[in-house]
């Protein structure tokens, strides 16, 4: 099937508009800043993505709580580890394919995601993590869902539409690049720490255990990634591979998955990979709830104790 073949096919959900309006709207809905253009110029007042300010608070949040349990860390430290996880994906795949680091090339990105950190370790009263766990499990779902919209959006714009962009180089037909980009690029912040252990105390160097139990952020971008490439019919063996085995053959099954366009797959997987994420984060919010109980329980009890000892000390010193 030719390219031509491929956009001449009608999308299964051409037919509703609501949904043609959402795919157009989808983009700009996710870049749209605080205070939008009101200046003389046309600049944007405060350039600073919504979408990314409340991103950069659901890894922050998800760090604090972490490091809430497992005991805190220096502050440099604790802010590095959030950092890794809110960039290691375009970490990874930057240098998988040779490109310059995206977060170097902001100058507002990394200091929204910094403060962001900083506000939640920081901050007088503790007030932003407070308010976050207090309103729990309402802030872990909704902050979950907009880390699914962008992520669903992410693995497949700015991961497999990436790299079938790069005209002139291999690797923009290869289905293999496409599928490992958009995985990483979904996943590599917990990828990192699963082999460097930056989240705890102690850094060390281990065989990952995603080899050996995969964890939801891999199996998700893998799954969003895949779902992209065949819904958009965007690889076929015709054209990236035509000296394939059977690559007629392959071609015809792969007709036969609905069509949808890109737009439209942006759309449906932000949404999905939305809907997983927030009921995850339900479901893991009574469990982080019980493990937060039982460990000020565990705190009272030592404090207990050493206030008893104190005093039995201080007993047996005046009767002395």
């Amino acid at each position: 099937m030719s390219t031509a073949d491929t956009c001449e096919r009608l999308s299964v959900l051409s037919g509703y508009p609501m949904m043609q309006h959402l795919a157009s709207a989808y983009p700009s809905m996710l870049s749209k800043q605080w205070v939008g253009s009101i200046t003389d110029d046309g600049a944007a007042l405060l350039p600073i993505g919504i979408f990314a300010t409340l991103h950069a608070i659901r890894v922050a949040y998800e760090v604090r709580k972490g490091m809430q349990l497992a005991g805190r860390q220096p502050l440099l430290q604790e802010l590095f580890t959030m950092l890794t996880f809110s960039f290691g994906g375009a970490i990874l795949t930057s240098l998988m394919l040779g490109r310059t680091q995206p977060w170097l090339e902001s100058n507002t990105t990394v200091p929204v995601y910094a403060t962001a950190y900083l506000l939640m370790a920081c901050m007088p009263g503790d007030l932003l993590y407070s308010f976050l766990r207090r309103t729990a499990p309402i802030s872990d779902v909704f902050l979950a869902g907009v880390d699914g919209l962008i992520r669903g959006y992410g693995v497949t714009a700015a991961g497999v539409d990436l790299v079938r962009g790069m005209q002139g180089q291999a690797v923009s037909h290869s289905l293999v690049a496409w599928i490992v980009t958009g995985t990483v690029l979904g996943s590599g912040g917990g990828i990192i720490d699963d082999f460097l252990q930056i989240s705890r105390a102690r850094w060390a160097f281990r065989t990952p255990s995603m080899f050996t139990s995969v964890s939801l952020d891999i199996k998700l971008s893998f799954g969003a990634t895949l779902g992209y490439i065949l819904t958009t019919h965007a690889w076929t063996f015709a054209e990236h591979a035509p000296g394939f085995p059977l690559s007629s053959t392959l071609d015809a099954v792969l007709a036969m998955v609905p069509h949808l366009s890109d737009h439209e797959a942006h759309v449906i997987s932000g949404l999905l990979c939305s809907a997983v994420l927030s009921t995850t984060a339900h479901m893991r919010a009574g469990q982080y709830a019980a493990a937060e109980r039982a460990s000020l329980a565990t705190a009272r009890r030592k404090k207990t104790d050493e206030v008893a000892s104190d005093s039995g000390a201080d007993i047996e010193s005046d009767s002395e």
